[in-house]
């Protein structure tokens, strides 16, 4: 196995390990998590192709895992947990010249934040919709579920926009200043 490949499967522990150690960490606080931004920083630091092997493992773990309950007792909800959290790794690869480049500033601001609340809100929608879909409601009660599921995310959301603003850009600029595998093996032009 060549010296580049065993990085990228220990940087790849590394960050399942952290997305793990995070997700317990705070899994008694209802609503306030740091697994979605550290899958999208999986992402941004480590490409479309690995970011998205990241968030699934590292989503799949956690949520089976889970001192709350085993998502593995309901498959459907575990299914779209994996696939929120696979959108969320291929959004920070998509964004990552964005995210290396982020200015302090209102226009990336409000891209940040907006990502944070897009991606939260996707999840939320999915996670709530798992049970009336498998349950076999119709799309109206299916809808209603949703909505009904949305107010007890609003902590979740406002979290998350929070963390994306905060802690997101800043932790992914250092992150990949400081270790030159990340710029060396996902080079990003910076912006002037």
């Amino acid at each position: 196995m060549d010296r580049q490949l065993s990085r990228q499967i220990a940087y790849s522990g590394i960050f399942i390990a952290l997305i793990l150690g995070i997700g317990y960490a705070l899994a008694f606080i209802p609503n306030v998590e740091l697994i979605t931004a550290m899958i999208f920083l999986a992402g941004v630091l480590m490409g479309f192709r690995r970011g998205m092997i990241i968030g699934i493992i590292g989503e799949f773990l956690f949520s089976a895992l889970n001192p709350m309950g085993s998502g593995l007792l309901f498959p459907p909800l575990l299914l779209t947990q994996v696939l929120a959290m696979t959108l969320v790794s291929l959004s920070g690869a998509t964004l990552r010249h964005f995210v290396i480049n982020f200015k302090p500033g209102l226009k990336d601001t409000l891209i940040i934040g907006g990502t944070g609340l897009g991606l939260t809100l996707i999840y939320d929608v999915f996670t709530s919709a798992a049970f009336p879909i498998s349950a076999g409601f119709t799309f109206h009660e299916t809808v209603a579920t949703i909505i009904a599921g949305l107010a007890f995310s609003t902590v979740h959301i406002i979290s998350n926009v929070l963390v994306f603003v905060l802690l997101v850009p800043n932790a992914a600029q250092q992150t990949y200043k400081a270790i030159p595998f990340f710029s060396e093996t996902y080079p990003v032009k910076y912006r002037s």
